[in-house]
Formats: C-alpha cells, sequence, structure tokens
C-alpha cells in the first residue's frame, strides 16, 4: 500500500515538508517568512500623504503600500529583485505554452 504525502495546510499541494509543526509547502513556507518577517518591520509613513503604510507580499517581497495614495514604495534592491522575478516567471509560463 503506497502512503500519500500530507497536504499543505494553506495550498493543498502534496509536500513532505512542515512549518510549526503542520504541513507546509516550500512556497507557502517561504511565504509565511515573509510575513513574519513584515510583521517585525517598524511602520512607515507615507512620504507623500503621511499615511501609516501597511506591509505587503509582492513577488515574495515585502512593500510598503499606503491604503490613502495607494502609492507603492520599495526598498533598496527591491526593484530589480521585482523585475527578475516578473521576467523569470513570463519566461517559465511561456516555456509552459510552448509544451
Amino acid at each position: 500500500m503506497m502512503l500519500m504525502q500530507p497536504k499543505c495546510v494553506r495550498c493543498g499541494e502534496r509536500t513532505k515538508l512542515s512549518y510549526d509543526g503542520r504541513p507546509t509547502c516550500e512556497p507557502c513556507r517561504h511565504l509565511l517568512t515573509l510575513k513574519l518577517s513584515a510583521s517585525k518591520e517598524a511602520q512607515r509613513i507615507c512620504p507623500v500623504d503621511g499615511s501609516a503604510m501597511s506591509k505587503a507580499i509582492a513577488h515574495m517581497l515585502v512593500i510598503d503600500r499606503c491604503p490613502t495614495c495607494r502609492g507603492v514604495w520599495l526598498d533598496g534592491d527591491e526593484l530589480e529583485q521585482m523585475k527578475e522575478c516578473v521576467s523569470r516567471d513570463a519566461m517559465i509560463a511561456m516555456a509552459r505554452g510552448f509544451v
């Protein structure tokens, strides 16, 4: 009899990995780690309108987003990281289209 791998508690994918004692696939584990680190970051103020910004996850990066003016603010090299991620995702999508 073949044993089935447990499913990730977040997305339902089969996985051998776990996070905090519960089955969690690698992408979901990475996302949870990002959310945890974002929750520990200091809250920033929007340079446009002075509103308190919230943290958001975009392309596996923690970004600052203003709920009032809807501005998005990136740290350091996050724009370059985001461009690389989008390019990689586009290449993967194109490759899947050719199969």
